[in-house]
């Protein structure tokens, strides 16, 4: 009964394989941010020349505008994360950017170790080269997702009609309810009003920094940035300290540092993360600004 089983398996499996790659993407859909996080740490593994540019970091960077960046950069950044996640999958790979751009924020944010480990497994590496149904685009409850959602946009267009409300093509910054942001804008401000501990700042630092030398003395140019924040939350005990700790390991005569400018207030939508007019303008003086380093 149970080879019966394995062999019906490996037989569904084998034919998935075969078929996935004319399967329609219509009804398709990455199920939620961790998911959505594997397959970008797998297309770099798998897909990215090992030369490619990129960016690592958080959410924060991860909101540069892929519109500007274009295929000039690949994201290695991971929303919930850090660019510490990103370097470690770069160490993983042997990989060799021309130029690395590190999001200085957020280093106290622990290394995803179970998205590494999966990511750089030798033997699922193999089996990822050879097979798409072993990557995370490759999964069945992608197109099961994106079904349920079309499904459900269509049932929200039918009632929306019968209702006489019609759709917007006007493009629009995301915006919140003034009390839901004011309670986001609240805990943002509690808890970047810690102080984290010298030890552990040091530690990310540290390992930060090893990594970053390590590519740097095989010739990729790394630039770090501070990714702007809303003025009333810069200069908080947690930033403050944390830029503090990335300055004295990466001191500005020796590292690379880009310099949002320093006068402009920048508008978020939520306290850290930059409103898209702001961040298209960010990016674009980021790439003016990435031949002046030498």
């Amino acid at each position: 009964m149970i080879k019966k089983s394995l062999i019906t398996a490996l037989i569904l499996l084998m034919g998935y394989h075969f078929v996935l790659p004319h399967l329609s993407r219509y009804y398709y859909l990455i199920p939620g941010q961790q998911r959505a996080n594997y397959l970008r740490a797998q297309q770099y593994v798998h897909d990215t020349p090992s030369d490619a540019n990129v960016i690592v970091g958080s959410s924060m960077a991860n909101a540069l505008s892929d519109e500007v960046i274009g295929s000039k950069y690949v994201k290695l950044t991971f929303p919930a994360g850090g660019s510490l996640t990103g370097l470690e999958i770069i160490q993983g790979t042997g990989k060799q950017p021309k130029v690395l751009w590190i999001e200085s924020n957020t280093i106290l944010k622990a290394l995803d170790r179970s998205m590494v480990q999966d990511v750089l497994s030798p033997w699922r590496r193999k089996l990822r080269d050879e097979f798409l149904v072993f990557r995370e685009e490759g999964r069945p409850s992608n197109f099961e997702t994106g079904f349920l959602k079309a499904l459900v946009g269509k049932i929200c267009k039918v009632f929306s009609k019968t209702k006489g409300t019609g759709e917007s093509s006007v493009s629009v910054e995301p915006t919140m309810d003034p009390a839901v942001l004011a309670n986001i804008m609240k805990m943002t401000h509690e808890s970047l009003s810690r102080v984290p501990a010298a030890g552990d700042l040091a530690s990310r630092a540290d390992r930060l920094g090893e990594l970053v030398d390590g590519l740097m003395r095989r010739g990729t140019k790394c630039i770090f940035i501070e990714m702007p924040i809303d003025s009333s939350l810069k200069n908080l005990p947690e930033p403050v300290a944390v830029r503090t700790a990335m300055l004295k390991r990466f001191p500005a005569g020796q590292y690379h540092w880009f310099q949002p400018d320093r006068d402009h207030d920048y508008q978020t939508f939520d306290g850290v993360h930059l409103i898209k007019s702001e961040s298209d303008k960010l990016t674009e003086k980021m790439l003016r600004d990435t031949d002046g380093f030498q």
